[in-house]
């Protein structure tokens, strides 16, 4: 029987119940959790390792302007980011796909709903995707 490779999945919130749900629900699926609370910490883990997955609650402080960081590093143009956002913040998740997320989480996180939304985010596809999403934002720019 072919095991899937273990995948290395950062966690981004400044909530430590949602990262301990993530890490819960990461481990249970055979993969790796990176938890940071900050910013910072999330630098020091990249430094690290190259994630497969990251998920970024925006509403930590200063995320965008790392978010933004991390979109412009050649080393993880190819990591699929999904954004946690709050439940009606909409412009939040315009700003989030603009940068180049593959999806959305809203808050309040349905726990549920962790394991669906971390496998769809390791699909293969989704560097793909977001290939074509980049190319569409350049169009965009130059028009």
């Amino acid at each position: 029987m072919h095991q899937a490779p273990i995948k290395n999945i950062l966690i981004v919130d400044d909530i430590v119940d949602d990262l301990l749900m993530f890490e819960d629900c990461i481990e249970e699926m055979g993969n790796i959790p990176h938890l940071a609370l900050t910013p910072q910490d999330a630098r020091d883990s990249l430094r690290k390792v190259t994630p497969d997955l990251v998920v970024w609650n925006t509403d930590v402080p200063k995320s965008w302007d790392e978010l933004k960081n991390f979109f412009k590093n050649r080393a993880f143009r190819e990591v699929p980011v999904i954004a946690i956002v709050g439940a009606n913040n909409e412009r939040a998740a315009e700003q989030a796909l603009r940068l180049g997320c593959i999806g959305l989480m809203r808050k309040p996180i349905a726990e549920g709903m962790v394991a669906e939304v971390l496998t769809q985010g390791l699909r293969p596809q989704k560097s793909a995707t977001r290939k074509l999403a980049r190319a569409g934002e350049k169009k965009k720019a130059k028009h």
